[in-house]
């Protein structure tokens, strides 16, 4: 057997972000993605700020829930977290949220292993 072609996306660029929920646009053609893989980069982080970061799958592009085990640590300082999940809906996406009254400059890419 052998290897597919792996698909990459920014999901969410980089920029600073201040403390809120941020989401990504679904990332890959509906029923595409068997195995997807998320790269967290921090770049920088102001005063004492946590980000947290998972994937979601939908049947629907409409109604999202966390696939299970996509969460990454929590980062609490400048750094890279991955994580790997097996998708079983239509869509993918990623979500992070950053805590605090501060802010983290991070950027989330997705790459997708079609089924």
């Amino acid at each position: 057997m052998g290897l597919k072609p792996v698909l990459g996306d920014i999901a969410l660029a980089s920029a600073v972000r201040t403390a809120a929920t941020y989401v990504s646009g679904p990332v890959a053609v509906a029923g595409q993605a068997a195995w997807v893989t998320m790269y967290v980069h921090a770049s920088a982080i102001s005063g004492s700020a946590t980000l947290d970061g998972s994937l979601e799958e939908s049947d629907d592009n409409s109604s999202w829930s966390a696939i299970p085990g996509s969460s990454i640590t929590q980062l609490t300082a400048v750094g890279n977290r991955t994580v790997s999940a097996k998708v079983t809906k239509n869509y993918v996406r990623a979500t992070t949220a950053v805590g605090a009254t501060t802010s983290f400059t991070y950027e989330v890419r997705l790459d997708i292993l079609p089924g």
